[in-house]
C-alpha cells in the first residue's frame, strides 16, 4: 500500500537546509528483511533516475545518504535519509517536484511506501 504525502509536511522544504526524513515501515512479511531503500526526487515523471535532481539509497550501513536503522525483522522497520544543502539547492523555488520512497525487500520484491508532489522555498537568509 502507498501513502500519497507532500513529503516535508507543510509548505515545502527551504533551499540550502540540511535534515533528515525518517519513515517507519509497517506490514514486512515474516522471514522478510529490508535490504535497500531509495528516495528519489524528480521534476519530470518520465525523467531517469540517474537524471533525478537528487536521490538517495540506503542500506543497514550508515553512510552520508541515510540508513535503514531497523530491517524489520519484526514485521516494522524504520528508513532514514538524510537530505543535504546541496540537495535541496538543486531544487528551484517554487516548483513541484514528485518523489517516491521504495524498498527493496530480501524477498526481492520491491515496494513504493510512500510518493507524492514535494516543493521548495526560497532562501529568506543568504551567505554572501
Amino acid at each position: 500500500m502507498v501513502t500519497e504525502s507532500n513529503l516535508h509536511g507543510g509548505k515545502g522544504f527551504v533551499r540550502g537546509d540540511a535534515f533528515a526524513i525518517k519513515r517507519t515501515i509497517t506490514r514486512i512479511p515474516a522471514g522478510v528483511t529490508i535490504s535497500e531503500a531509495w528516495l528519489t526526487v524528480k521534476s519530470d515523471y518520465a525523467t531517469v533516475d540517474a537524471s533525478a535532481t537528487f536521490q538517495k539509497i540506503i542500506t543497514s550501513s550508515a553512510t552520508a545518504s541515510g540508513q535503514i536503522t531497523d530491517i524489520g525483522s519484526d514485521g516494522m522497520g524504520e528508513v532514514v535519509f538524510e537530505i543535504s544543502a546541496t540537495n535541496t539547492l538543486a531544487m528551484s523555488a517554487d516548483f513541484d517536484y514528485y518523489y517516491d520512497i521504495q524498498i527493496l525487500l530480501s524477498n526481492g520484491s520491491i515496494r513504493t511506501i510512500e510518493r507524492g508532489i514535494t516543493s521548495a522555498l526560497a532562501q529568506v537568509t543568504i551567505d554572501s
